[in-house]
């Protein structure tokens, strides 16, 4: 009885082992292969990562990528060992589903085993919020404790927020009615912080019979009005700041500022349809309309980095003409309002007005883009009506359909969105 016992459990061990002992199971039946993605805004792209599989009977690794619908093949990898992919041009604010297939032959059949999937992007919108109706903000600054300043064409107000859309209590400037026209965009009023978060508020304020008067404000850190000053020139339209020094843009001529208000140089500046300006890498940079359509010219609108203030010479160009009347496509501006800039990685983000969208370039290549006309989350609507200056001798307004749209981003990265007429801050991830 003893040896019984003992025979037993042996007999049925080898029975349940017997017709698999010393055979190693199929590649194609193992667990799924363990997949890392890297969702990258800076290049656009997703940087893939996955377990290598044995080699025995090995074909290709299939790299599957799949948006709204099933996955589908975006390209093959021949190398065994080669277990990274980088899959580049993707769309911002989209969800993307990645998975990689093993694909092994095995006498005349074909196997595949799949990883795991993993899903993911970048510049996803994360919290919207509302402004009053008919403010229709236009520009938007964000200081370095991450305030976000929101100013609008139809009030003298400036609107506060901190960085998850609750409100922190406007600012008045003015209690006057407002001054705008229509250039190549909605020009209305302008703000921009220094490096000890004073807030400057341009803007010009109409006169009744006679031409619009700019003035600009200023307010402390705190909150606190600190001065208002008249502005010489005809229409206000651009304030930025550089270190110590304030420039501010009118029609045909730019001013140079001291902290206290004090105005040092005056510069005289071609007659340019400038949507925004801002600095960049200690340069000036503007969107610029073409002014012509004569054959050699440009055809669309371009963000231009100048050498100096009088922008006598360029040093980077952005943008590309179009290839037809019906081209919407990617790196082509069509009336454009604002853009923000990432100096470590050298991005600029534009609000291409006039394609319902944010465009994104890395140096002078496009990168990226997201967005279309609507009022739904990541969608914006850029263009709308309201009054603006159409004699600036008398002052006359009237009715016009224009474009306009402001884009700031924060410390960490985020990107806050002017969404004019549909009277909201959209935020987006980094």
């Amino acid at each position: 009885m003893q040896k019984l016992s003992w025979f037993v459990p042996v007999f049925m061990l080898t029975a349940c082992i017997g017709p698999f002992a010393g055979k190693k199971i199929a590649p194609w039946l193992a667990g799924p292969p363990a997949l890392k993605v890297n969702f990258s805004s800076e290049e656009a792209a997703a940087l893939l990562v996955w377990d290598q599989v044995p080699a025995e009977g090995f074909l290709h690794y299939e790299i599957q990528r799949g948006s709204a619908g099933d996955f589908a093949t975006v390209a093959q990898v021949q190398s065994v060992s080669d277990t990274s992919f980088s899959d580049r041009g993707l769309l911002a604010n989209e969800n993307y589903r990645y998975q990689v297939l093993s694909v092994f032959s095995e006498k005349e059949n074909v196997h595949q085993l799949a990883s795991t999937s993993v899903e993911g992007g970048f510049h996803h919108q994360v919290n919207a919020w509302g402004l009053p109706a008919g403010f229709a903000p236009t520009r938007l600054a964000i200081s370095r404790e991450g305030t976000v300043f929101a100013v609008g064409a139809s009030q003298g107000l400036v609107e506060r927020f901190d960085r998850a859309g609750n409100s922190l209590g406007g600012l008045v400037y003015t209690r006057e009615a407002l001054a705008c026209m229509e250039t190549s965009a909605l020009d209305g009023p302008s703000l921009a912080l220094d490096g000890e978060d004073n807030l400057y508020v341009v803007y010009n304020l109409q006169r009744e019979g006679r031409q619009p008067e700019a003035f600009w404000s200023k307010f402390a850190p705190d909150g606190g009005l600190l001065w208002t000053r008249p502005l010489a020139g005809l229409f206000a339209r651009h304030i930025v700041i550089d270190g110590e020094e304030i420039y501010i843009e009118s029609i045909s001529q730019l001013q140079q500022f001291d902290r206290s208000g004090e105005r040092q140089v005056q510069y005289a500046i071609p007659a340019l349809l400038v949507s925004s300006l801002r600095f960049w890498q200690g340069r000036f940079a503007a969107l610029i309309e073409p002014l012509s359509l004569r054959e050699g010219d440009w055809q669309a609108p371009r963000l231009v980095v100048y050498d100096d203030a009088e922008r006598g010479s360029t040093v980077q160009v952005i943008g590309r003409d179009p290839k037809s009347h019906q081209d919407r496509g990617s790196g082509l501006l069509r009336r454009p309002t604002d853009f923000a800039v990432d100096e470590v990685s050298a991005r600029a983000f534009v609000v291409n007005a006039g394609q319902d969208r944010i465009d994104g370039f890395r140096g002078d290549h496009y990168l990226t883009r997201w967005g279309e006309e609507g009022d739904a989350e990541g969608q914006f609507r850029f263009s709308g009506d309201i009054e603006v200056v159409v004699n600036m001798a008398n002052g006359e307004k009237a009715e016009r359909h224009v474009v306009a749209g402001g884009i700031a981003r924060d410390a960490e990265g985020f990107v806050y969105i002017a969404d004019t007429f549909n009277d909201r801050i959209q935020k987006f991830q980094p």
